[in-house]
């Protein structure tokens, strides 16, 4: 049995997500989080090199435009299919194979991937990166929904401050990957054939090792639950936490193919290591705000999680308006671009995306109607895995489409707008007595499975 014991599904209205009773944290928590905390980082590093050289090189290799995009997406469409197959893995095995083979998985994907060089160009090539960044995805739904569903049975009501720990090791690796990748990249030699290798090597070699700690060092965890739980057993206010965390993803990830083509273009033009800089502005404003924004939910118990994530909303459509800007006449004159506006806006993003994304899973631990406590984390788990992936994947997949149909400043404006307004609609809904009911009166989603 989990540490934590619940009789049924808490009350939204009270904020309650995890029980009133008193809450005992299993032996060698500390331990077992550093583990998780230290794996997700790992993964999360050797997702996260490849954006400074990987384009330039695969060009050379013969891989177009579009075959470049997929290299990219299937990652996330890996992770969306592979959390189902994760979730009854768990069940069968437990958490401890799931998270050390993660990491072997994703440290092998790596270590493959810098050996693609020697393969033929054009198809082959192709055809390796893509079966090797779906390895990865499932590799990351291994690490995800092990050691999120493990969150609350370590930590209990204080679930969100150990998400925003989590969330902002994430933020952390996105900033230092591109420096690490980079960096190994320069250091063998550039565009010859080590400077692709070396870096995928290193850090494929690292999480390799990492497996092997992790496998001597992880104690006993909480066991998991009997059988399989039901993605579809939660309360209908689960769309709201689903839709806002999908909603996070696409903010970010949003950035991904169209910011460098909007501050090269004139009034800025920023060279490519100046726009590396200003998204890691925003992922570092996310890192530095999530534990904050999790001990907040958790201090409130969970009560005001619909507004925080309102508040991310509004704040991530504040961002895009500032970054277009939006086309306004001040003065006379049309507001433009500049240096303060690009960098107070994307930081400002990354702070609402924390504020929109960190108390989601504590929502829906709350949403979930399994009467088993194991069952209800796992589910959660698995469903906060597939949204996050999902809004992941939208993110660059709508701004690649837009930044060609309608140009940046446009795209982020309609962006800026949809955000504000989704905002707005975030707050009436949370504040409706319906919403606010108690989940136990409610009824699955669809039914339990």
């Amino acid at each position: 049995m989990s540490a934590v014991e619940v009789s049924s599904p808490p009350a939204q209205g009270e904020g309650s997500t995890c029980g009133e009773e008193e809450f005992t944290p299993p032996p060698h928590r500390d331990r077992i989080f550093a583990l998780i905390v230290i794996g997700t980082f790992c993964g999360q590093l050797g997702l996260s090199i490849i954006a400074p050289f990987f384009p330039a090189e695969a060009k050379e290799k013969g891989v177009e435009g579009t075959a470049l995009g997929w290299i990219f997406s299937i990652f996330e469409l890996a992770t969306m299919v592979g959390t189902p197959i994760t979730t009854r893995l768990l069940v069968r095995y437990g958490s401890k194979p799931i998270l050390v083979s993660g990491n072997f998985l994703g440290g092998m994907a790596n270590i493959l991937n810098g050996l693609c060089w020697y393969v033929g160009d054009g198809a082959p090539f192709i055809v390796c990166c893509l079966l090797l960044r779906v390895v990865a995805g499932f590799a990351f739904s291994f690490e995800s929904t092990a050691g999120y569903s493990l969150l609350s049975s370590l930590f209990g009501q204080n679930v969100s401050t150990a998400t925003g720990i989590l969330e902002g090791v994430n933020g952390l690796a996105m900033i230092l990957g591109p420096i690490v990748g980079s960096s190994l990249y320069s250091l063998a030699g550039g565009d010859s054939h080590l400077g692709y290798v070396l870096p995928f090597v290193v850090l494929g070699l690292v999480e390799l090792l990492f497996s092997f700690l992790t496998a001597l060092l992880l104690p006993k965890l909480p066991s998991p639950p009997q059988s399989q739980p039901s993605l579809f057993n939660f309360s209908p206010k689960v769309l709201l936490a689903c839709v806002n965390c999908v909603v996070s993803g696409i903010a970010l990830g949003f950035l991904n193919p169209t910011l460098q083509p909007h501050l090269s273009a004139p009034p800025l033009h920023y060279s490519v290591q100046m726009v590396g800089l200003v998204l890691s502005a925003a992922c570092g404003s996310y890192a530095l705000v999530a534990v904050g924004v999790g001990a907040l939910d958790d201090w409130a118990k969970g009560s005001i999680g619909p507004q925080l994530m309102a508040l991310g909303a509004l704040l991530s459509g504040i961002s895009y308006l500032m970054l277009a800007p939006l086309p306004l006449q001040i003065g006379g004159q049309e507001l433009m671009l500049t240096p303060a506006l690009c960098w107070s806006s994307t930081m400002v993003l990354g702070i609402g995306v924390a504020f929109g994304l960190i108390p989601v899973y504590k929502q829906l631990i709350s949403c979930a109607l399994h009467e088993v406590p194991q069952e209800r984390e796992l589910a959660a788990s698995s469903l906060f895995t597939i949204a996050m992936a999902t809004g992941a994947f939208l993110g660059p997949t709508l701004g690649g489409l837009l930044l060609e149909v309608v140009g940046a400043r446009t795209a982020y404006s309609s962006t800026g707008i949809l955000e504000v307004v989704l905002a707005v609609l975030l707050f009436l809904i949370a504040m409706t007595p319906a919403f606010r009911r108690d989940n136990t009166a409610r009824s699955p989603l669809l039914g339990s499975a």
